[in-house]
């Protein structure tokens, strides 16, 4: 994603983590565009000369700066990937062994660091971005999500046990959560405003079959 901001003075680089992305945040300010413009015959053997200076200055006080913004994937070990699997989805670790196709033991050595075989090293990293996906939106994870079949008659640990995308599947439970949500949101609009019925003097009688 890029993305152009007014800011002024300075250039930086650093990268900002929020929520399982890593963002680029580069400021170049019109400061160092004056600086550039000042400097650019001396490069080449030519003289700073009052022109060129005056030339940067009115750049820099004419000429907006910008903040390019850049979103870069954020790089985490197969045991951070595991903690953040674990942190958002909170699945049992005999849930993750056969999800992986390994040990509980083997489950327990990631998360103490332990090497993780190429194949379900990617695994860890597609359900870890499922979860920074249903994290970032907001989606309460519990067991009863975690067992619900959506697509294709499988939960999210069972796409990534039969090796399909749970990033791709998250995003798609996302969209069913948020279209739940919005119909339970306009049913209870609906009878908000409804007139209780009122209570009629007989509404404590006994039903007419029964027994005195």
């Amino acid at each position: 994603m890029n993305a152009e901001l007014t800011y002024g003075g300075w250039v930086a680089e650093r990268p900002v983590e929020t929520g399982g992305i890593s963002t680029l945040v580069r400021f170049v300010g019109g400061m160092a565009a004056a600086v550039g413009i000042a400097l650019a015959s001396v490069g080449t053997g030519g003289e700073l000369s009052l022109e060129r200076l005056q030339q940067g200055v009115w750049y820099m006080q004419h000429v907006p700066a910008v903040v390019e913004i850049a979103e870069v994937e954020l790089i985490r070990t197969p045991s951070e990937n595991l903690k953040r699997i674990r942190e958002v989805l909170n699945p049992a670790v005999s849930d993750l062994a056969t999800t992986f196709r390994v040990s509980r033991q083997s489950v327990y050595n990631w998360l103490n660091g332990e090497q993780v075989a190429e194949g379900n090293s990617a695994k860890l990293q597609d359900l870890a971005k499922a979860a920074d996906v249903l994290a970032h939106e907001g989606i309460t994870v519990n067991a009863a999500l975690l067992k619900r079949r959506f697509t294709n008659g499988m939960t999210l640990l069972q796409v990534s046990h039969a090796g399909g995308s749970a990033h791709a599947a998250a995003l798609l439970l996302v969209q069913i959560c948020k279209r739940e949500r919005a119909q339970r949101e306009r049913v209870i609009a609906r009878f908000a405003n409804r007139e209780k019925t009122p209570e009629t003097a007989d509404f404590d009688l006994p039903a007419s079959n029964d027994h005195i």
